[in-house]
C-alpha cells in the first residue's frame, strides 16, 4: 500500500493552515510513517505535481490523500476517512475538531455558504 498526501503550499512558501493541522495530527498520532510521499500543490505554481494530481482527480481541497492498494486507487478527501478506513482507527475528538473546521459555515443573515 502507498498512501500520497497531496498538501497546499501558499504565497508566503508556508503550507496552509488545515494541512499544518492535518500534518500535526499524524504525528502526534504517530501515523505520518504511513505517509509515503507528500506531493504539493504550489498557489505560486498551477503545473506544480500536488495541482496536477487533484486536477487528474477533480479534489478541489487540501489536504487530501491518494492511496494505492494493489493496483486500486481510492481517494480520500478528509484526515477522517483516512483514519477510519485505511488505519482503522476511532478518531479522536482533536481529530474529529479540525475536520469540522473545513465544513462550509452558514451565514443566517444572508443564507450563503461560507467557506
Amino acid at each position: 500500500m502507498k498512501i500520497v498526501m497531496v498538501k497546499k503550499l501558499m504565497e508566503d512558501g508556508l503550507e496552509c493552515k488545515k494541512c499544518q493541522e492535518v500534518s500535526a495530527r499524524l504525528k502526534l498520532n504517530d501515523e505520518l510513517q504511513y505517509i509515503d510521499e507528500i506531493i504539493w500543490a504550489d498557489v505560486n505554481d498551477p503545473e506544480s505535481a500536488g495541482y496536477k494530481v487533484a486536477g487528474e482527480y477533480g479534489i478541489d481541497i487540501a489536504p487530501f490523500f491518494v492511496v494505492d492498494d494493489n493496483g486500486k486507487t481510492t481517494l480520500y478527501k478528509t484526515y477522517l476517512e483516512l483514519k477510519k478506513k485505511v488505519f482503522n482507527k476511532e478518531p479522536a475528538a482533536e481529530d474529529i475538531e479540525i475536520e469540522e473546521k473545513r465544513k462550509p459555515k452558514v451565514d443566517p443573515d444572508e443564507d450563503l455558504y461560507l467557506i
